[in-house]
């Protein structure tokens, strides 16, 4: 059985990353806000605590936990690999496919559910941050923590970079992820949770379904970066420093 006592739902998740689907059903913030008390966390979301530790312990009883599951020991090299191969590829892809459906299903549907012109703004919205943001953890930021996990693995020094410290650039990627996570909270609100009309048609119900995962993906790429990339990576340029 998993303790949440004292925890933040930051500390939770990266202990048992299973814990990340129940924080999913009940739209509790782990990745832009982690550093959230768990019982806060909860109470936030109107959820009662002692029914979500419930919903965990029943969630983690029926599966195995594989040492898969969590990246907290996994190189800082091979982590940032990872994101990139399976967040950074996913996240361009449902981009291009999912931005046409948008345009198809709001334009047969948008004059009787108007709130889907308002969704494909916030859709809009959401990749011309994205698409940027990725580009320069690209391009700029996890080279630089790749270098610094090589000379620590090879007893390297590695030269001061133009931004100064790491830590600028985790600054702003982590204000960028609040703006996306605002975003996202915006999109379920204004479709109710992303539930269907009745009678809904499959362009419809497959833009609902994949938006949820998307969103879902997007919020286990967040938190991987914010709760454990980035802080791993601000404390291996301090010792490398030190």
């Amino acid at each position: 059985m998993l303790s949440v006592q004292g925890k933040t739902v930051r500390e939770i998740a990266l202990e048992m990353p299973l814990t990340t689907r129940v924080f999913e059903e009940f739209k509790i913030d782990y990745c832009c806000h982690g550093d959230t008390p768990f019982d806060d966390a909860c109470r936030n979301v109107g959820a009662i605590p002692e029914i979500v530790k419930e919903k965990i312990d029943s969630v983690l009883d029926e599966s195995i936990i594989s040492d898969q599951d969590s990246f907290s020991n996994m190189d800082l090299s091979d982590l940032v690999d990872h994101i990139l191969d399976k967040h950074h590829v996913y996240t361009r892809d449902e981009m291009s496919h999912l931005t046409p459906l948008m345009a198809k299903v709001a334009s047969r549907h948008g004059d009787h559910y108007t709130y889907l012109l308002e969704l494909k703004d916030l859709f809009q919205a959401l990749c011309d941050d994205l698409e940027p943001h990725m580009m320069k953890e690209e391009m700029v930021l996890f080279p630089y923590i790749q270098k610094l996990a090589y000379a620590a693995a090879n007893q390297h020094q590695v030269a001061y970079p133009p931004f100064g410290t790491v830590q600028h650039p985790v600054g702003m990627m982590n204000v960028e992820h609040e703006e996306v996570g605002e975003l996202l909270v915006k999109m379920r609100e204004i479709t109710n949770d992303y539930k269907l009309p009745d009678g809904a048609c499959p362009s419809f119900t497959a833009l609902f379904h994949r938006l949820g995962e998307f969103e879902r993906d997007l919020h286990q790429h967040i938190h991987l970066e914010n709760n454990l990339l980035f802080p791993r990576a601000i404390e291996l340029e301090q010792n490398a420093r030190a």
